[in-house]
């Protein structure tokens, strides 16, 4: 068995090609369904955010045509034909990797905002997700608790999080940049009981002096007594008095076309911020005078500047990961080799009866050297002295 993982992310694919593997609910259903279901798959997660499409799984044997039913399956559920181009942003990690890559990922040090702990709540979702249909098993319980354990303690030791700006936070500092200030600016923000969404609300909330207005298309969110609340299909007639026009759905239509915006009234200057993946509003919305218009390509371009300063934390924040990823790998090799160790007690045991503990010990250490390599025995040697120096 083998643990395996298919990516795509910010790091190789951009918003166009992200959005084909941005699947909603019923496809995530289809595609751990369909593996779960098959020969090849003992466990599976599915971790789908804006930036992020990731399959890991927990393989049988054959382990190459595993892989390729992996990629089939996600290829197909995009769209895309196994003969396309798009199939080459499909990153593949194995086993160590693919276990360093959910530490990495889990603590927000492989996002597009550096250090930013939405990211904990999203694998944990996703985890949870597998888990109540059963997907998963006590392979991917110790991967996926180790790497979310790994990740608590680099938010609560390390500056990283308490620093980091999210994908929200810069969104609205663009917007701010646009009008100087956006005290006495009204925003309207379209998902807002969508988690990128309601995140944005509760930072415009925060800003003195704007006015905002949010909408949801399936349900109303919490009443806010700063907020005021706008039915989903009347958004474009409230259009005409805004400023800022914030959308963040799983859509996969646009919530805001050139079109119907341009058959209303609305003001000389307008800034839209699309963070969704795929697009939310319409790109050909910018070519008309006065408005503005920015996708996560942009936040892309923002967030990299503001992870330049986060930096001198990352040193700290990889060392937690690595005593995290070392000591899961070490109960991993523990149980998976629990027989071998059983009987090499037992051998101990046997040779201690027979003769003395000190002659038992000897003849162990002749038969390692016997039976191993050099390197090996090299190996074997030097885990003795660390046992004599922690003793």
């Amino acid at each position: 068995m083998s643990i395996q993982l298919l990516c795509v992310s910010h790091k190789t694919a951009d918003t166009k090609i992200r959005g084909l593997f941005a699947f909603d609910d019923d496809a995530k259903a289809r595609i751990m369904e369909r593996l779960i279901s098959s020969p090849y798959i003992n466990e599976a997660v599915l971790l789908a955010t804006c930036n992020r499409t990731e399959l890991y799984c927990e393989v049988r044997e054959k382990t190459e045509t595993a892989v390729l039913f992996m990629q089939q399956v996600l290829l197909e559920e995009a769209g895309v034909s196994e003969n396309s181009e798009i199939q080459d942003v499909i990153l593949r990690y194995e086993e160590k990797k693919a276990v360093h890559h959910l530490f990495m990922v889990a603590a927000g040090l492989d996002s597009v905002v550096l250090g930013e702990d939405q990211i904990l709540g999203q694998v944990k979702n996703a985890y949870l997700a597998s888990d109540k249909k059963g997907y998963i098993g006590n392979s991917f319980h110790s991967l996926f608790q180790a790497a979310m354990a790994a990740a608590k303690k680099v938010k609560t030791d390390t500056p990283m999080s308490k620093t980091s700006v999210s994908t929200a936070s810069l969104a609205l500092k663009q917007a701010g940049e646009k009008f100087g200030t956006l005290s006495g600016k009204n925003i309207m923000i379209i998902g807002a009981s969508g988690k990128i969404g309601n995140i944005v609300m509760l930072d415009a909330l925060d800003i003195e002096g704007a006015n905002v207005y949010v909408t949801a298309r399936n349900h109303i969110p919490e009443k806010n007594a700063r907020c005021n609340i706008i039915d989903y299909k009347d958004r474009y007639e409230h259009m005409e008095k805004m400023d800022v026009i914030i959308s963040a759905t799983s859509s996969p239509h646009y919530t805001v076309t050139r079109k119907h915006f341009e058959e209303k009234e609305h003001k000389n200057k307008v800034v839209f911020i699309d963070l969704a993946v795929p697009f939310d509003i319409s790109p050909d919305i910018e070519e008309i005078q006065g408005v503005a218009r920015y996708s996560m390509e942009d936040m892309d371009r923002l967030a990299a500047k503001n992870n330049e300063l986060k930096k001198s934390y990352l040193c700290d924040a990889k060392e937690i990961i690595r005593e995290y990823e070392q000591e899961y790998l070490k109960n991993e090799i523990f149980r998976a080799n629990r027989e071998k160790i059983d009987r090499f007690m037992a051998y101990i045991k046997e040779n201690a009866d027979k003769k003395s503990l000190d002659a038992a010990v000897h003849k162990m250490i002749f038969d390692i050297k016997e039976k191993s390599n050099a390197q090996e025995f090299q190996d074997f040697v030097e885990i003795i002295a660390k046992i004599q120096w922690y003793c």
